[in-house]
């Protein structure tokens, strides 16, 4: 696991600039009582004609200059959010308050628990008399729930979005 999580920091590090910017022109989607921003003319919808629509080119747009690669790799570019830090610190823990939150931290603490005390007690019930297992056999004693895994994996993304979409219905 040390060498996945190594390659993991290497592949973030190389493959994921930071990208935080300010955007001084808000894109405001609500057309409610209000007139209809394009920025193109191409861009027109056909069926916007009772709408009144302005066409205008913000300007700030595309004044940013590009940053090289390495500039883009570097942790800290100078972003400067609007909101604290602490804040931003303890927001996710307030989540925690929403009851099913609370319940699927509970099931799915309660889930790891018991893998854990399942991989360490194997080795301890099958080494040992009657069933007196070698290392290689005792480690064979998981196959079966790798191969339950990667099924359960494979199967459990289909099923659950035709399930959404049987309930959505």
């Amino acid at each position: 696991m040390g060498a996945a999580f190594a390659l993991q920091l290497l592949m973030t590090i190389l493959f994921m600039p930071e990208s935080a910017y300010h955007r001084t022109h808000a894109i405001n989607i609500d057309t409610g009582g209000h007139n209809v921003e394009i920025d193109d003319e191409k861009d027109i919808p056909e069926k916007a004609e009772h709408a009144e629509v302005r066409v205008h080119n913000p300007d700030g747009l595309g004044d940013e200059p590009k940053k090289s690669y390495a500039r883009e790799l570097l942790p800290y570019d100078g972003y400067w959010g609007r909101v604290d830090l602490w804040r931003t610190t303890i927001l996710p823990f307030t989540l925690l308050l929403s009851p099913m939150v609370a319940w699927a931290t509970l099931l799915f603490t309660t889930c790891i628990s018991w893998l854990v005390l399942i991989s360490i007690t194997l080795s301890q019930i099958f080494s040992a008399p009657p069933y007196s297992f070698s290392v290689a056999a005792v480690g064979a004693t998981n196959v079966s729930s790798f191969v339950a895994t990667l099924l359960g994996t494979a199967v459990a993304g289909p099923v659950i979005d035709g399930l959404a979409r049987y309930m959505s219905k």
